[in-house]
């Protein structure tokens, strides 16, 4: 299932770590560093509106507010993501700057040693401060680490997924999105394809049926209602935009979610 973490990485207050069978989520963006070690296969994944693929012993690295997409492989990883606040004396520079090359590889392993010991030390606050700061000044050094420009892309695509989470409900087009953000049409559309993978109508598709999906398991709504809140016009529009996303229809997804 695809997934966003948004507002809840944002509010993170210390490191996490974890690991997935699965590494999947639609565009977003977070201050906190992002890495991702994969331990077989393959994963994709857009960062900051680049194309790239890790295999087994690369990481996948995505800068604070750098937009980033993975995709549907199925491919043990360890996943950790670190705020700046965990580590002060990088918070400054963490923030003001960008990854150059995000996939590296791990020659010696010693990155995925470091993830693992953070992975399961995470919960003492000294040795996960400590690990935090070793993995960071790693994948700076080994995927380059400088300084981004005022006028940067990646910055932009981060106020427009912000705009469009706290207004994907209200109607919403390419045009009115262009105008807002001081486009023409065809550049924003361009932009954001570009960035983010996919194109306007897909993304907004995609949060509105996000929002349908956690009303259909926790409300007992009429379906019409809860199309309507989430901003599709008609349940027409709704049952083809949540079977083109989650392959079933929503009575199917509520017997899968509660049985």
């Amino acid at each position: 299932m695809l997934e966003t973490f948004e507002k809840y990485r944002d509010d993170l207050s210390r490191a996490e770590a974890w690991r997935s069978d699965r590494v999947s989520c639609i565009p977003h963006y977070h201050t906190g560093v992002e890495i991702v070690y994969v331990l077989e296969g393959r994963v994709s994944a857009i960062i900051g509106g680049r194309a790239l693929t890790a295999d087994a012993g690369q990481a996948i690295v995505s800068g604070s507010y750098t937009v980033h997409a993975y995709g549907e492989e199925k491919a043990p990883a360890i996943v950790a993501i670190i705020p700046p606040c965990e580590t002060p004396a990088l918070q400054k520079r963490l923030i003001a700057g960008r990854f150059v090359n995000p996939v590296f590889s791990d020659e010696d392993d010693r990155l995925k040693q470091m993830m693992q010991l953070l992975l399961s030390e995470q919960e003492d606050a000294v040795v996960r401060a400590g690990l935090s700061a070793a993995v960071l000044g790693f994948a700076m050094r080994k995927a380059g680490f400088e300084t981004m420009a005022g006028d940067d892309k990646g910055g932009l695509m981060a106020q427009v997924l912000r705009y469009l989470s706290e207004n994907y409900a209200q109607p919403l087009s390419v045009e009115h999105m262009a105008a807002h953000f001081g486009y023409s049409r065809s550049r924003f559309s361009h932009l954001f394809k570009a960035n983010i993978g996919v194109s306007v109508p897909r993304y907004i598709n995609i949060l509105r049926c996000r929002d349908a999906a956690e009303a259909l398991l926790n409300t007992d709504l009429p379906v019409v209602d809860i199309a309507i809140n989430a901003g599709f016009n008609n349940t027409h529009t709704f049952y083809t935009a949540f079977r083109e996303l989650y392959h079933m229809t929503p009575g199917e997804y509520v017997k899968t979610g509660r049985s």
